[in-house]
């Protein structure tokens, strides 16, 4: 399944990119996980930082994709939803670029909101992704 990832000449390409400006995918399945956030399996938040509540969120989101039958690299679409959007710049960045690699980043959004569901979540991710039967 082909999934191409372009940064078109003509368009900003800001330092440490953590997305690709386009993505196209051909494939059979679409895979649409939900709003993910920084919860244990007993639904209590894991971290008080941005940055520990990234990377939890990132193995929520990991586990998601492999019981989907995909992986990181199969994503296409990343919405990021942070209470504090200059923090996650510089503290969660990193670990999206490590996470998804940094030949097969997907398309990305970073929205900052007043809150989340609950006081204490941070961060929120949804992604897309696309593999073949």
């Amino acid at each position: 399944m082909p999934i191409e990832r372009i940064n078109p000449d003509g368009m900003y390409d800001p330092p440490n990119d953590v997305l690709s400006q386009v993505v196209t995918a051909t494939g059979d399945r679409q895979i649409h996980v939900a709003g993910t956030i920084s919860e244990d399996e007993d639904g209590e938040i894991v971290g008080e930082t941005i940055e520990e509540q990234t990377r939890k969120t990132l193995e929520n989101v990991e586990t998601s994709l492999e019981a989907a039958g995909a992986t990181p690299e199969d994503v296409v679409r990343l919405t990021i939803y942070t209470v504090d959007a200059e923090t996650f710049v510089a503290d969660g960045d990193p670990h999206l670029r490590s996470f998804f690699g940094e030949e097969t980043l997907p398309a990305a959004t970073l929205i900052g909101v007043d809150h989340l569901a609950r006081p204490e979540f941070l961060v929120e991710l949804e992604v897309t992704a696309v593999v073949d039967e």
